[in-house]
């Protein structure tokens, strides 16, 4: 095969991951499907969101996704005749930083990669360590409050009518409000949602948002999620009303709509992943007598 063909062969993958990757959100047409996602993304949270999408559309039962060299060095091996999930890796390379001079690696462009859910390998059991254990309401209250205000949000128990929780930003900080007299489960959904408005948001996008704008979209799925991966009940009916509004003929809703996408799933992540090394600080600290 020659090198053009090579690369024609590359870039038709990359369309038709593209076009699975389309389709997939076009298929998100009310609450309900967008709630299987985020369920699914709940346990992806590491992946990009277009990457989720692309497994998800593939293979909605997936719960463990590795590369077939990563599976064999797991003690496990693909089974003959299974079909690998086509996902989106980026190509990397090292150039010379203009401020600093340092090398550093830059994204450049992405190619077409295979990875296999774990249903579809036999052999050893994976080792437990990486299985989250549910996490109670309270500490799951305590790490999202210590999170905010390691970011230099300030994070009170205070009622605003009208309102479980608010977000008030200031000239040089962003203070958070929630209802004290809400169940603990309540507060700590309450939190993980205002969290999601003041690291996505600015101040004139929170104030314009409504019930049914991008903005509340985002900062509901970001709560959902959070809560979901740590296995916190919820005592309250999310809305994601704007599903049913955002027009799909359109190509730049489907381009906002991929962008809310992206800004879910890195919040999810920071959130997640900062939570992750409040609880690690904490216990690293605890002295058995």
């Amino acid at each position: 095969m020659t090198t053009q063909s090579k690369r024609e062969k590359a870039q038709a993958k990359q369309q038709a991951a593209l076009e699975k990757l389309e389709q997939g959100i076009l298929n998100i047409a009310s609450e309900a499907d967008w709630r299987k996602y985020l369920d699914f993304h709940s346990k992806f949270y590491n992946y990009s969101a277009s990457n989720t999408m692309l497994i998800y559309g593939q293979c909605p039962e997936a719960s463990h996704v590795a590369g077939y060299k990563a599976w064999q060095k797991l003690g496990r091996q693909v089974r003959k005749g299974e079909k690998g999930l086509v996902i989106l890796a980026p190509c990397k390379k090292k150039v010379e930083d203009k401020e600093t001079g340092e090398p550093v690696w830059r994204i450049y462009g992405f190619k077409t990669s295979t990875v296999f859910d774990i249903s579809q390998t036999d052999g050893d059991d994976l080792e437990e360590t990486d299985i989250k254990a549910p996490t109670t309401e309270a500490e799951l209250y305590r790490n999202l409050k210590a999170f905010g205000e390691a970011q230099g949000f300030t994070i009170l128990e205070k009622a605003y009518p009208g309102a479980y929780g608010v977000c008030i930003y200031k000239p040089n900080s962003i203070e958070i409000q929630v209802d004290p007299l809400l169940s603990v489960e309540l507060r700590a959904s309450i939190l993980a949602h205002e969290l999601g408005h003041a690291l996505m948001h600015s101040a004139a996008e929170y104030h314009d948002h409504t019930p049914t704008s991008t903005k509340e979209l985002e900062a509901e799925s970001v709560a959902y999620c959070v809560t979901q991966y740590f296995g916190v009940a919820e005592d309250q009916k999310r809305s994601f009303a704007y599903i049913t509004c955002w027009n799909r003929e359109s190509d730049q809703a489907l381009g906002q709509f991929k962008a809310s996408m992206d800004a879910i799933a890195k919040t999810v992540k920071a959130i997640i992943e900062g939570i992750e090394s409040v609880a690690s600080n904490e216990s690293s600290t605890l002295v058995i007598a």
